[in-house]
């Protein structure tokens, strides 16, 4: 390799190391193989600390309870596949916060041991359907916990979307956390576009799927 071939590619990979670093996110990159990996509705992501934000309002209890039941499943099912070297936080949500807190835990991700698996069972089991919906609150409670990954569930519509505001604040904030967002939608096609751009700018994905009905 000659000198000028040598200075032209320093050159090439210094201007990149420095695009990365303006952008003020690091690129992508592979998982490793000490991450884990765990999803809820085939959204998936990889890491060692996630935490789960699940909408608890009165609209998740229609009809007849099945998409809080649905959740429920699928929340325990995605602990359940977490080893017990991983961490992990639940918060559930409606115009209030209900965190998991398990004794001398409180405020902070747990490893997925068996014991904790079947505690946060008992408190998720635990959880009804009631109130209004705030998602900002919820979301920031999450980022403050520093995960690799947020998986959040609502069936909110565009009128309980984050407003302008609480979407700028949010994405200032996320440090290195993806956000994988589910929403169960209906027939009308109904979406919550801040949320999806939340999902879009933290280099994770929005998803809608069917409302449970049966």
């Amino acid at each position: 390799m000659n000198r000028r071939y040598r200075c032209r590619l320093v050159a090439v990979i210094m201007a990149a190391a420095l695009t990365h670093a303006a952008s003020g996110r690091c690129p992508a990159q592979p998982p490793s193989s000490g991450q884990g990996r765990t999803g809820i509705f085939g959204l998936e992501a990889t890491g060692n600390r996630f935490v789960y934000v699940f909408d608890h309002s009165a609209s998740m209890g229609e009809p007849d309870g099945r998409p809080l039941d649905e959740a429920r499943r699928e929340l325990l099912a995605s602990i359940d596949t977490l080893g017990d070297s991983r961490q992990f936080h639940v918060i559930f949500y409606n115009d209030r916060l209900s965190m998991f807190t398990p004794s001398g835990q409180r405020g902070r991700p747990v490893f997925a041991d068996d014991d904790t698996k079947r505690e946060v069972r008992r408190f998720v089991e635990s959880v009804y359907a009631e109130g209004g919906t705030r998602h900002y609150e919820a979301v920031a409670a999450a980022i403050k916990l520093a995960p690799d990954a947020i998986f959040l569930l609502t069936d909110a519509d565009e009128g309980d979307d984050l407003t302008e505001d609480e979407l700028r604040q949010l994405s200032r904030s996320l440090g290195r956390a993806r956000c994988m967002v589910v929403q169960f939608g209906s027939a009308d096609g109904r979406r919550s576009p801040r949320l999806a751009r939340l999902a879009a700018e933290s280099g994770g994905n929005y998803k809608v799927v069917a409302m449970p009905s049966k």
